[in-house]
């Protein structure tokens, strides 16, 4: 391999590139060169990202010594060996001592290095200052100039204008990603693939760009995720973490709890909910916005059915979700605290907090029709049957009209008992094959098949009862995210 041959006039380029690399990422090259393996191929071997080593050789990023081993075993050699290997290829290309050629010629020779070095240091660009919290001052204005082009255009504007290879536009991407990852998935990937073009332009320190280019390569993973594209979501978070390990934010300028946040919801989907929340547990004392891992963790253990350790969650979140600021945050707050009291009976605490959920919904559409289904859910509790069926039958068809199905069947499980106390029969029949088929069609929920031709069997035997349509409305609530969850008839 050309590092092991650095003869005069033979790899000139590889020559200057040893030189100017310090120990670890000589091994770096050593390690792969010896392997005969391409970046790609190398990386495959040691689980270490082809990106990541291809940073290592030119001397970008400093190798962990957890990195230097598996490299070193991925050529067979450990990293002694390898350290040998350097120390002996130097030796060899130390020149023999001759006798001096005189002073003039060196102070000639030496005038000549001057000027060489000198010229070009004059060609390089200025440097750029360190990155500073009052940088995010700067670059709203930028942002507005950015965000209406479609998304070929704000690549080909970032790929030649240095004023918007910002970090701040970067972070400002990828925070309009994850709140659209929801709701508008190409646009969210949209935005999480800029936030990478951005992030890999970013001016500064070797360290800092990594991290950055770490931060925002956590994104499109998390719009992965909501597709339910889980493996390659997987791939592309590891490969973030790497990055992001490898980098240093010395400000302390990007949230260091993003990417345990982001993973958490990738493990909340992955079916682990006790490493989600060992995650948030992990990000909660570093997060640039505590509140709202306090709301995500809460909804994990919604999930996971522990509803009143969610509620203490919940309730220790809003102090802080006050103190950000985010109306989407407050309202997501209240809902779910909320729908965790009517979970433990506690309708009338739940009462004045959805009036304030109301006043926070706006122009959501989706979001209004759980709002209505949640108020029908109360007055059901509270004992005003007329009002929670005229709610909850409200709820139902806003819910139909958007193909929110899930929702459909949850709604038509809270009215089921009314129908049955009415001695609607026929109503229920028909109500419990329409779930069953829309289950079937889908195939995504087979336990929660099971569980509704469960009750469809009992209706058509004209033998469903309330308490039989409350137990598989309370399955359904935790098997929405878990849907291998059995149902215990």
């Amino acid at each position: 391999p050309a590092i092991l041959r650095q003869n005069s006039g033979k790899n000139p380029p590889a020559v200057a590139v040893v030189r100017r690399l310090n120990l670890g990422q000589r091994l770096s090259r050593l390690f792969r060169a010896i392997s005969g393996l391409s970046q790609i191929e190398f990386g495959a071997k040691t689980g270490i990202f082809f990106s990541l080593l291809d940073r290592y050789e030119q001397g970008k990023v400093n190798p962990s010594a957890e990195h230097l081993r598996l490299q070193g075993e991925g050529a067979d050699l450990t990293v002694a060996a390898g350290e040998e290997i350097l120390h002996f290829a130097d030796v060899l290309r130390r020149p023999q001592q001759r006798p001096g050629l005189g002073r003039a010629v060196f102070l000639q020779a030496a005038g000549a290095l001057a000027t060489r070095v000198a010229e070009r240091l004059l060609r390089l660009p200025p440097g750029s200052a360190a990155p500073k919290p009052e940088d995010r001052d700067g670059a709203a204005e930028l942002w507005a100039r950015l965000a209406p082009l479609p998304e070929d255009q704000q690549v080909a504007v970032v790929r030649v204008g240095r004023e918007y290879q910002h970090w701040v536009l970067a972070e400002k991407c990828c925070a309009e990603s994850e709140v659209l990852a929801s709701q508008q998935l190409a646009q969210a990937a949209s935005l999480a693939r800029l936030a990478r073009e951005i992030a890999e332009r970013v001016p500064g320190p070797e360290c800092w760009r990594v991290y950055v280019e770490g931060y925002a390569a956590a994104h499109l993973p998390n719009v992965h995720r909501v597709e339910g594209e889980l493996v390659i979501a997987r791939e592309g978070l590891e490969e973030a973490k790497q990055l992001h390990r490898a980098g240093a934010d010395p400000g302390h300028l990007l949230d260091p709890g993003r990417l345990l946040d982001l993973e958490a919801s990738l493990c909340r989907d992955e079916r682990q909910p006790e490493r989600a929340v060992a995650l948030l547990d992990e990000a909660f004392p570093v997060s640039h916005n505590p509140g709202r891992v306090l709301l995500k963790k809460g909804g994990i253990l919604v999930v996971m059915g522990n509803y009143r350790r969610a509620l203490k969650t919940f309730l220790a979140a809003e102090p802080l979700v006050e103190r950000e600021g985010d109306p989407r945050l407050k309202y997501m707050l209240l809902f779910n605290t909320a729908v965790v009291h009517t979970h433990l009976g506690r309708f009338a605490a739940a009462g004045p907090l959805v009036q304030r959920v109301s006043e926070l919904v706006g122009a959501d559409e989706g979001e209004a029709c759980r709002v209505l289904w949640l108020r029908g859910r109360i007055a059901a509790g509270l004992g005003r049957p007329m009002e929670a069926q005229r709610l909850l039958g409200e709820a139902r068809r806003a819910f139909a009209a958007r193909d929110m199905w899930y929702d459909v069947a949850l709604a038509d499980l809270e009215i089921a008992p009314f129908l049955l106390a009415e001695g609607s029969t026929e109503e229920v029949k028909a109500m419990a094959t329409e779930l069953v088929e829309a289950f079937r069609k889908r195939g995504v929920h087979p336990e929660a098949e099971k569980a509704l031709q469960l009750f469809k069997d009992a209706a058509d035997k004209e033998e469903a009862t309330a308490e039989l349509a409350g137990k598989v409305l309370r399955y359904l609530f935790r098997a929405e995210h878990q849907p291998e969850l059995a149902f215990a008839a």
